[in-house]
Formats: C-alpha cells, sequence, structure tokens
C-alpha cells in the first residue's frame, strides 16, 4: 500500500527528524511504500527549508532527512496542493503524527501580561498549523482517503477553555479518522472533552528507533572518536536554562570521577554558560544527536526527545522541564500538561523531573546526582520493551484500518 505521512518532519528539530524516520523505516519493512507529503505552513516554510542554504544547522536537519527518507512529496501549502500529490503519488492512505499536530491555542489563553516596568497585555501569535481547521486536523482533504492520527499531541492546548460549539466542530472532523491515538493524558483528555469517547495511549515513534533504523546509528567507537570525547560522559544540553548558572557548573564536579560532563547544543547552540571540557559544535546531525545520548552515562536538561531516546536506551536521564502553561499574569499553572512528567511517570520515574517554573532549585545538582546514579536501568529496559510491544499494536490496528 502507498501510504502518506503528514507530519512535521523538514524542521529544525532532532526529535521530529528521528520519529519521521523511525515512521518511514517501519512502513518500509512491512512492505509498505511509505511518501512523505510535505506540508508546512509559509511562516513555517520560511523559518527551515527557506533557509537551507544560509544556515549550516538547518542544512544538517535537511540533509538527514532527505538522506533517509527517499519519498517525498512537493512542498504543499494548502489543501489543494495536497489533494493534488495524493492523486500524483497514487496515495492510498494517509497517516497523521506523530508530533503536536493536534493543536488549537484559543485566544484566551494567549493573552498575557508582560513586563516588569512597563506592564502591557500581549497576544501570543501562533503559525497557522496550530489553530483548529488546518490540514493536519484532515480539512480539506480528499475524504475517501482513509486517515489515521498516530500517537499525536496537543502541545498542551488549554482545551478548558474550548466553546461547545467549537468542540462540535472538532469532534465531526475527528469522526473521519479511522483511527486515533495520542501520545500523552493531556491530549487523551482532550480527545475525551471533544468527542465524549477515550482513545489509546501509544508511545512516540522513538521508542521503536533501534528496531526500525538501527542500521543508521554509528558505533560507540565512532561517535567518540568524531567529537574527541571520554568514554563516561554525562550530557548536560538546555534550550532555556531555568536554573541558576552555579547548579550548572556544580554538575562537573559532582560528577567527576565518574563521568566527564559535556555540553550538548540545541539547534541554536549552546545557550547556557558551563565551566565544562567538552562542548558539542554545531552543526550536528540528528543521528549524532540520538547517538551522542544513546551510549552517554546519563542525560540532563529539556525537552521531551532525549528523555524518550534515553529511556528508550536505558540511559540515566533527569529533565528540567521547560514546558508549562500560564495563566494572564504569566504566572504558571500546574494543571498536568507536562509531556514529559506524563512519560516518566509511566516510567515510575516521577522523581527525575523538576519544573523549575514552580519548583525550588536550591541543591538541585545534588538531586540531579543522586537520581542519576540510583537510575534503575534494568527496570527502565523493561518497561522500554513494553512501550516498543504497544507501538507494534498501534501500527499493526492502524494498518488494519486502511485494509
Amino acid at each position: 500500500m502507498r501510504i502518506g505521512i503528514i507530519t512535521y518532519y523538514r524542521v529544525a528539530n532532532f526529535g521530529a527528524n528521528l520519529q519521521a524516520v523511525s515512521t518511514y523505516r517501519y512502513l518500509e519493512r512491512a512492505g509498505h511504500t511509505p511518501i512523505f507529503i510535505h506540508y508546512m505552513s509559509r511562516q513555517l516554510y520560511a523559518a527551515t527549508d527557506g533557509c537551507y542554504d544560509s544556515n549550516p544547522q538547518i542544512k544538517a536537519h535537511l540533509d538527514f532527512v532527505d538522506s533517509t527518507i527517499l519519498r517525498q512529496t512537493e512542498t504543499c501549502f494548502t489543501a489543494d496542493d495536497i489533494n493534488r500529490a495524493i492523486e500524483k503519488h497514487g496515495i492510498e492512505a494517509i497517516i497523521i503524527g506523530s508530533d503536536a499536530v493536534l493543536q488549537h491555542h484559543p485566544l484566551r489563553s494567549r493573552i498575557h501580561l508582560y513586563g516588569r516596568r512597563f506592564i502591557r497585555i500581549r497576544i501570543d501569535k501562533v503559525n497557522d498549523e496550530r489553530l483548529f481547521p488546518n490540514l493536519f486536523w484532515g480539512f480539506g482533504i480528499n475524504p475517501d482517503i482513509r486517515k489515521a492520527f498516530m500517537s499525536v499531541s496537543s502541545q498542551n492546548s488549554q482545551y478548558k477553555y474550548f466553546s461547545a460549539k467549537l468542540r462540535q466542530r472538532m469532534a465531526e472532523a475527528l469522526k473521519a479518522f479511522s483511527y486515533i491515538s495520542v501520545r500523552d493524558t493531556w491530549t487523551q483528555k482532550m480527545v475525551h472533552a471533544i468527542t465524549g469517547s477515550d482513545v489509546p495511549l501509544t508511545p512516540d515513534p522513538v521508542f521503536a528507533f533501534n528496531q526500525n533504523a538501527g542500521e543508521l546509528i554509528p558505533s560507540k567507537e565512532e561517535i567518540l572518536r568524531k567529537f574527541q570525547l571520554p568514554e563516561n560522559y554525562v550530557l548536560v544540553s538546555f534550550l532555556n536554562a531555568l536554573v541558576p548558572d552555579e547548579t550548572i557548573y556544580a554538575l562537573k564536579e559532582r560528577f567527576a570521577g565518574m563521568a566527564s560532563c559535556v555540553a550538548l547544543p540545541s539547534p541554536l547552540g549552546i545557550r547556557f554558560r558551563h565551566n565544562y571540557d567538552y562542548e558539542i559544535p554545531l552543526p550536528l546531525s540528528p543521528i549524532d544527536w540520538y547517538t551522542l545520548i544513546k551510549y552517554s552515562c546519563g542525560y540532563i536538561g529539556n525537552n521531551m526527545h532525549p528523555v524518550v531516546i534515553a529511556l528508550h536506551n536505558g540511559v540515566p536521564c533527569y529533565s528540567i522541564d521547560n514546558y508549562t502553561n500560564f495563566d494572564f499574569w504569566r504566572h504558571p499553572i500546574n494543571d498536568g500538561a507536562s509531556k514529559i512528567l506524563d512519560i516518566l511517570r509511566r516510567f515510575n520515574l516521577p522523581d527525575n523531573h523538576i519544573a523549575p517554573y514552580k519548583d525550588n532549585t536550591v541543591g538541585l545538582e545534588t538531586r540531579i546526582f543522586d537520581r542519576i546514579t540510583t537510575f534503575p536501568k534494568e527496570d527502565v529496559l523493561r518497561q522500554s520493551e513494553q512501550m516498543y510491544k504497544s507501538y507494534q499494536q498501534m501500527m499493526h490496528d492502524i494498518l488494519k484500518t486502511f485494509l
């Protein structure tokens, strides 16, 4: 079967690239012909594909994608573009996801107070693909094409602000899908609020990366040689540190004698101060980023996919969680929306997490060290195997609905 995939994949995001490759390789191994539909809003296209020649890190992301996902359509900005691509490439069914493709951020949730000296009201702007209705929700796509949502996320969408009329329209859109699963309990609750039905909680495709795309992964010896790293190292990576510099500096001393601390960049580079002897440079390929985490003695930092990779490989991890919703006064809301904490709870690791917006960071370096050094690796690997089995069942169920 010729199966189209619509998700964020040609973006400067390591995790998005890897989950797309995992899906592509799974479908190939299952005997199907996967074809990625290159859908983007014009705003997102200008920020990624449009910067290919001028930004070496964006080039590294897109080169990895193009070298591993060999079947892609032309760029699609509208439903008409997608429908023409479906006809041209003979696409028989479509998987939408994984990633944060089931979003809607109502106006009420985007109005905040800003500033310290001069207080003012600001409305957060979002791209078209983060507001309902959009093509990720299936709007305008040929209704004769079977569609499935795979491990999708709402990226903290504050669904409690959805009006009854909006929920009704969303429910009608979701009826067009032969299968729906979500990757976090917040999105699961959102779908229930829209439809009144429960949908399965399923893994991110990166939980199957070793099985689906293991041949792409370099050896530990190759990665150590390439980046001139010691045998034992702990990765520290922050997009927004949100913790004192002193905590970051103190990690080097806490791990001395066990492992060397290494600064791992985000696609925007190293955005935190550190005193480490090692720093990974940009541009950095997504597969090298994955491999650096896989072979490390620990990962400490922001974002979800590094935690997924660590858990998938039994690597100790500690999340400095930068995901939260805010109220009108720009105060963080303890509403349970964190997708990272959601994953860690499924691995019985809620204490390997801190939300620095809300939690006390005094002595944090000691708490991190203790959680990394007492990490229950065997238990985590057993749970990771269960996640993989759940992933296999999800893919089986999706493909069954396409028959």
